[in-house]
């Protein structure tokens, strides 16, 4: 709405001051530096403050976004901004005009880098919900009843092996004690007692699993081998790439060529 208000002022003004198209009354004309030094005073401040809510509503909560590329998001819109205040305020203080060459540039190449940014996060996320519907149409047939199942650690693998609910990259061990109604301590403890890690070693071992399978499978050769690890459960690359080395001592892409 400010962009829009200030725009069409402006408009209105240098139809009359550059195209001569109708005359306005000196009073009007004795405000016009006034009105241009407002625009400049305006157009530092609401981007400040636009960028500041952004921060607040992203970096500053907790929540399960990926913050990294929002975090170099908002650094380079910082610098165009810092920029461009230094351009806005000269002119607000001598009423000339810098040349705007850089922070063109400088906002091409920003455009350049957010549209590559998208493209790519529009081909993982496709990617992913291409390989789940591949994965889901191979769904075993579901066991009757969870409750047929005797021990907890049974409970726990049917909702793996099923449910997959290690595919779900915000798991933690709360909400799975509370979906076999136990406590945190006593999960810690079945999975000790069947495995030789603890709850995020034991999560990653069958995100990994899932992984190697879908590298030997060739319905998923035209994926990124980073969509499925995302879709596997794992949050970012930097812990799919990880874990997977870690597990496996090899790289998801020297494991593929292997």
């Amino acid at each position: 709405m400010p962009f829009v208000i200030l725009s069409a002022l402006n408009i209105f003004l240098s139809l009359s001051t550059t195209f001569q198209l109708y005359n306005l009354p000196d009073i009007v004309l004795n405000y016009i530096p006034l009105f241009y030094k407002t625009i400049s005073f305006l157009s530092i401040i609401f981007p400040t403050y636009m960028i500041a809510l952004s921060c607040k509503y992203t970096l500053t909560k907790k929540n399960n976004l990926n913050k990294k590329w929002l975090k170099y998001l908002l650094v380079f819109l910082s610098l165009i901004l810092f920029f461009g205040i230094v351009l806005e305020l000269y002119r607000f203080l001598f009423l000339e005009k810098l040349p705007l060459t850089y922070l063109w540039t400088f906002s091409s190449i920003f455009i350049y880098w957010l549209t590559y940014k998208g493209m790519y996060q529009f081909k993982l996320s496709n990617d992913q919900y291409e390989i789940r519907e591949i994965t889901q149409r191979d769904k075993k047939k579901p066991i009757d009843s969870v409750n047929a199942i005797s021990s907890h650690f049974k409970k726990l693998m049917f909702l793996i092996e099923e449910k997959k609910i290690h595919h779900n990259p915000n798991l933690s061990r709360d909400s799975v004690a509370q979906q076999l109604g136990i406590s945190n301590g006593y999960l810690s403890q079945i999975i000790k007692e069947n495995s030789s890690g603890n709850f995020s070693d034991f999560i990653n071992y069958y995100r990994i699993r899932d992984v190697q399978i879908m590298m030997k499978d060739t319905r998923f050769n035209n994926y990124s081998l980073l969509s499925m690890g995302l879709e596997c459960g794992f949050n970012s690359k930097t812990s799919f790439y990880t874990n997977f080395k870690k597990e496996t001592g090899l790289t998801p892409k020297e494991y593929k060529n292997k």
